[in-house]
């Protein structure tokens, strides 16, 4: 038998497949309900892992008390996994696809149940590194199952469904959906707090612009509701929201000037790198007028007291950390004074977040999904066939490294920024892989027709196609 992607033809072992990853589905309702059904799944998941208060609120838990470990709130996201399973064993191809999607996502859930030897709470870490690890699969199954369109039109119903429900709780329930403790008055929605608003906004934002962008969903549709969000973003009064939704639109639109010859490629990254160094050397001048802007303090809401705190405690454990998710749990644990005195449970930022979950094995093991982000998406928004697909990539990449600075959005477990960033990585490597497909297919074509004409014979009809060199197709057929 010839591996997957080869036949035999005439005794010789050929390089057969048009799309890689691709399963054939029958035509007929039973698989246009299966479609339909794990769509549902989908949208459920991204409801689901938004930040919101409505697994609270649907299993009759207080949406004020954000306490979501709740038996309640752990039963409703144990069925939540149980759908995504029997979505997955649905798709055999696609089930033994995941573990092999990214290595550096394996290895980081992976090392996160790792951590339960040497952690604080074990059994708080096992239990967590399990809804990492569902979150992180999540990700990966929607990567895989739908094409980019698709996965975009999925984001967008299910962000938009929490948008109109937060402006609903704003002015019918204010009590949840203003902030009524640091920042009154602050628009919140459905949100435990007014960042994470921003931050679902600012995903919401950019499928939006990339859908307007693509022409893949009609304008009188996408233009209103960026409004929509914009305007959530701007009553939250999330300086980081704010400012990251810029930034994601800039980079994503900026890529259209990547492409082309190198006398269209030179003077507009002079440009972007010249406005680049204008902006930090402002804000290097001016940081202070820039806070106020932006609504914080030169402590940055009292971050800078935080971050003193926790670098010393990274230094007693660099390399392995102190366990996933451990170190804010309990009132005995080192963070114990902050989560008692000033109710937070994360370090507010991500790169220290994440160093003490996972140590320094972990910042690496970011490193490498975030650079892949950032520099294949780069690369591949100017070479590549699936231009579109590695600009949002490489927009989600910039997203993350802006927000990073002053809020935890790495490994983050039953979370919208984690499964985004493992849609961004994923379909990158998919990328990746079809590329390296094609080129095989077309070295192989070489080879056959080569010693066709060595041998004087006439080159078969199968060698003399042409290789499909169009971008990666996702791994589902709708023929």
């Amino acid at each position: 038998m010839p591996p997957p992607g080869y036949e035999m033809r005439d005794g010789i072992r050929i390089f057969s497949a048009a799309q890689p990853n691709t399963v054939r589905q029958p035509k007929g309702k039973p698989m246009k309900i299966l479609d339909f059904l794990e769509k549902t799944i989908a949208v459920i998941g991204i409801i689901a892992f938004g930040g919101s208060v409505l697994p609270l609120m649907l299993t009759g838990g207080d949406p004020l008390a954000g306490d979501l470990e709740s038996a309640g709130v752990t039963i409703l996201y144990g069925g939540l996994y149980v759908l995504v399973l029997a979505a997955i064993a649905l798709r055999p191809s696609i089930a033994f696809q995941i573990p092999f999607a990214s290595p550096a996502l394996t290895a980081m859930i992976a090392f996160a149940f790792l951590t339960a030897l040497w952690s604080l709470f074990p059994d708080v870490t096992l239990r967590r590194s399990i809804a990492f690890m569902f979150t992180t699969v999540f990700g990966i199954w929607l990567a895989l199952r739908f094409r980019f369109p698709e996965i975009m039109r999925l984001l967008v119903v299910g962000l938009s469904f929490l948008m109109f429900v937060s402006f609903f709780m704003i002015f019918a329930m204010p009590t949840i959906g203003l902030d009524s403790a640091q920042h009154v008055g602050a628009w919140k929605g459905v949100f435990f707090q007014k960042n994470v608003t921003g931050r679902m906004m600012v995903w919401l934002v950019l499928a939006l612009v990339w859908l307007d962008w693509q022409k893949e969903m009609g304008r009188w549709f996408t233009r209103p509701l960026i409004l929509l969000a914009m305007l959530l973003i701007v009553m939250s009064r999330s300086g980081t929201g704010l400012v990251t939704s810029v930034l994601v639109s800039v980079a994503l639109l900026s890529t259209t000037m990547l492409r082309g010859s190198i006398r269209n490629f030179a003077p507009t990254m002079a440009l972007l790198l010249a406005l680049l160094v204008i902006m930090v050397t402002a804000g290097a001048t001016f940081w202070y007028d820039v806070l106020y802007a932006l609504g914080r303090d030169p402590t940055l809401t009292g971050r800078t007291v935080l971050w003193e705190h926790i670098v010393h405690s990274v230094g007693e454990r660099p390399l392995q950390g102190y366990g996933y998710a451990a170190y804010w749990s309990g009132f005995n644990g080192p963070g114990s004074s902050f989560t008692r005195d000033w109710g937070i449970t994360s370090a507010h930022s991500g790169w220290l977040e994440l160093t003490l979950d996972l140590g320094l094995v972990g910042v690496a093991l970011v490193v490498v999904v975030l650079g892949r982000m950032l520099f294949q998406g780069f690369f591949a928004a100017r070479y590549g066939n699936s231009r579109p697909e590695a600009a949002w990539a490489f927009a989600v990449g910039c997203a993350l490294l802006a927000v990073s600075v002053s809020e935890s959005v790495f490994a983050e477990r039953h979370s919208m920024n984690w499964v985004i960033a493992t849609i961004a990585v994923v379909r990158l490597i998919q990328q990746s892989r079809w590329q390296r497909l094609l080129n095989d297919r077309a070295a192989e074509q070489h080879r056959l027709r080569r010693n066709a004409a060595a041998a004087g014979a006439p080159s078969p009809a199968y060698a003399g196609r042409a290789a499909y060199a169009g971008p990666y197709p996702g791994p589902l057929s709708r023929q």
